[in-house]
């Protein structure tokens, strides 16, 4: 049986399975520096600190975990 020769896709690149779309770097998804982290429960504002995410800050008004807003 002769070998198969697969289409050529536009543009005349073949992609590996799984490894189509952006990677993490350069222009990751990260919200980047500034902005707030605040309470859902109380509304209580504390600046952002950069490298720490806002899910692993607790709130100190009530003690909940804080969330991003831009």
């Amino acid at each position: 049986m002769p070998k198969r020769i697969p289409s050529i896709p536009p543009g005349g690149r073949f992609r590996a399975p799984g490894r189509g779309g952006r990677g993490r770097q350069p222009g990751g998804s990260g919200l980047g520096p500034g902005d707030f982290c605040v309470c859902p429960r109380c509304k209580t504002k504390i600046p952002h600190k950069r490298g720490v995410p806002c899910y692993t800050e607790v709130c100190p008004e009530c003690g909940s975990k804080m969330t991003r807003v831009r």
